[in-house]
């Protein structure tokens, strides 16, 4: 099994070992034209099984350290447009891949649904959530990606900062944090 492994930033990296899968990695850059670019380029260049995003959220329902597991996305900007037939939610769930990887909210696993909310801007208030477990700036255009080519997609998220509570200072401070709690997971889990 090949796994496309999507970063939107290499600070994000760690070493990652899936028994039997051969990884490729890619660094998309910040935002959903830079993630939706990147990955619809590696997609085509390397053939994945599945994709896998990793990465960082911030949240306003869930606390710093959990790890969000998802299959389901919100795109922010186009949510507030009163328009129909513009793509606005997308469920991977018949796409996925990863059932048995789990959500670790409050140090407890969970298979409860997750929502993450993209948009291209960074989110500083709880209102801007839109509903949603979480917030950030590229999986939405990944899963659409994804979608498109046919290839399963599943992200997983460690929650850097809770929102409205300096999240651009947390989420950096955060990364090292980040790194060696997703490795960790995966390590368990796979």
């Amino acid at each position: 099994m090949k796994i496309l492994v999507a970063y939107a930033l290499k600070e994000e990296m760690f070493p990652l070992d899936i028994n039997g899968a051969e990884i490729v990695k890619v660094v998309t850059g910040m935002g959903k034209t830079q993630a939706a670019a990147t990955l619809a380029f590696a997609v085509a260049e390397h053939r994945p099984d599945v994709v896998l995003n990793i990465g960082t959220v911030g949240s306003y329902r869930h606390n710093v350290g959990d790890i969000l597991v998802s299959r389901r996305f919100v795109d922010r900007d186009m949510q507030r447009l009163p328009l129909d037939g513009v793509c606005k939610e997308l469920d991977m769930s018949e796409l996925s891949f990863g059932e048995k990887l789990p959500s670790v909210i409050d140090g407890q696993d969970t298979f409860a649904p997750v929502r993450i909310n993209t948009g291209d801007n960074f989110v500083f208030s709880p209102e801007e959530d839109l509903g949603c477990d979480a917030v950030d700036m590229e999986s939405f255009a990944m899963a659409w990606v994804c979608r498109k080519a046919g290839v399963p997609f599943l992200a997983v998220k460690y929650v850097t900062d809770k929102l409205g509570e300096n999240s651009v200072e947390a989420w950096a401070a955060k990364l090292e944090h980040a790194r060696i709690a997703l490795q960790a997971y995966f390590e368990r889990y796979l």
